[in-house]
């Protein structure tokens, strides 16, 4: 009976021990897996989507049109000086048509007495005219493509007189003296046909001029910008603004090359801007990209928690300086880094780092961190040249994201 007992005893002692072992091994075999992924760059770029208003130092030039015709002589966004001729007032549209029409004229007979000069054509060789014409052309799609029209129609005559050129030095044309006498002739006809000289409006001081009145004229007293509140902002953007007809004036300068983008933001995300941080704003206007900006002031209101943020840039076209209330899209910063998952970043003592599958064996590799999202981290890149590339994290390395029982120099079974 004892021997039974005694030998029942020692079975159960033999089954546990070998359950215990088996599951030993089981455990160092699951253990000694492990998921990895690859390494890439990647760029993060944080924005905001905002709503707000575009505030510049302007003047309204006391100059009226009222009945005439005005014919601007500039564009809008374009830098005068004092006397600088802005406009041309016109009693009716058909003496405008008439100058218009002769000045054409005389640009077109300035060209062909440029292209047939003797001292610009003596010398010229077929293959280098082609190389100008070419050149030209190339200058006229680039300027469409990226939506500058401002300086197609110089370049379009640069090419004019080129391919006139030419036609002199190939021989296909001797000169252009008879459309030259034609010309001149068209000329003597719409000279005398004006019953008045036009008035011609100048410049009263420095500026950029803007050929749209909209009413938000000196709505802001620029030197207490930082008393500008998120109620008064949003008054300013619910202002309904003026039709063209209501506007008598010539236009009006901006005196100040700073302009400011007053942009309302909810409480929820104020925490994203900070003074002094530059960023880009889109404004999302055909042809033209983001513009550099710095966030120049932010005005909380203490009560909602919403701000007036303010922008300040210097960038001025023809597009921007004819923008008011508008939405834009705040680029705060773009960062490049090698992306891995966030469950990759395991540590040696107080060291941050990666292990990576180098071969047959896992290396630990230390990182900086740049960013930090919500299920992985962008880690600082290592320059070609520099000489510990090859020790660092790099692209297209193999990362372990899963695994446990983790050592440098562990070897891979």
């Amino acid at each position: 009976m004892k021997s039974t007992v005694a030998q029942r005893l020692f079975l159960v002692i033999l089954i546990l021990g070998l359950l215990f072992y088996g599951g030993i091994q089981v455990w160092r075999s699951l253990s000694l897996r492990y998921k990895t992924e690859t390494v890439y760059s990647y760029v993060v770029s944080e924005s905001s989507n905002t709503r707000g208003l575009l505030l510049r130092e302007e003047e309204v030039l006391s100059d009226r049109i009222d009945d005439g015709v005005a014919v601007y002589l500039v564009q809008d966004g374009d830098n005068v000086s004092i006397g600088y001729p802005i406009t041309e007032i016109y009693r009716s549209e058909e003496d405008a048509k008439n100058t218009a029409r002769l000045r054409e004229l005389t640009k077109q007979k300035e060209q062909l007495e440029e292209a047939q000069n003797p001292g610009t054509t003596a010398y010229l060789q077929t293959d280098v005219l082609n190389k100008q014409i070419f050149g030209e052309l190339g200058s006229i799609i680039d300027a469409v493509n990226a939506g500058q029209m401002e300086n197609i129609s110089e370049d379009a005559d640069d090419l004019l007189v080129l391919m006139n050129k030419k036609e002199i030095a190939t021989g296909k044309q001797k000169n252009f003296d008879g459309e030259i006498e034609r010309l001149e002739a068209e000329m003597s006809y719409y000279s005398g046909r004006n019953s008045r000289e036009p008035e011609v409006i100048s410049s009263s001081k420095p500026g950029y001029f803007i050929r749209k009145i909209d009413g938000f004229e000196g709505a802001v007293d620029f030197s207490k910008l930082d008393e500008l509140t998120p109620e008064d902002l949003q008054q300013l953007i619910d202002t309904p603004q003026p039709s063209p007809e209501e506007n008598p004036y010539v236009g009006k300068l901006m005196t100040d090359h700073n302009w400011y983008y007053a942009a309302l933001v909810p409480a929820e995300e104020v925490g994203l801007y900070q003074e002094g941080a530059w960023v880009t704003l889109d404004f999302n206007l055909s042809g033209m990209g983001p513009v550099d900006a710095f966030v120049y002031q932010i005005n909380k209101d203490p009560d909602t928690g919403e701000a007036v943020v303010l922008f300040r840039s210097d960038y001025i076209n023809e597009q921007l300086v004819n923008l008011r209330v508008t939405p834009a899209t705040v680029n705060f910063r773009s960062i490049r880094g090698l992306r891995v998952s966030s469950s990759a970043i395991q540590y040696q003592g107080i060291e941050r780092g990666v292990y990576v599958v180098q071969g047959d064996v896992m290396q630990f590799k230390p990182v900086t961190l740049l960013y930090e999202g919500n299920d992985f981290v962008l880690c600082l890149e290592t320059d070609l040249m520099d000489p510990s590339y090859e020790t660092n994290l790099k692209q297209y390395d193999e990362v372990v994201v899963e695994g446990a029982q983790l050592y440098d120099n562990k070897p891979l079974q």
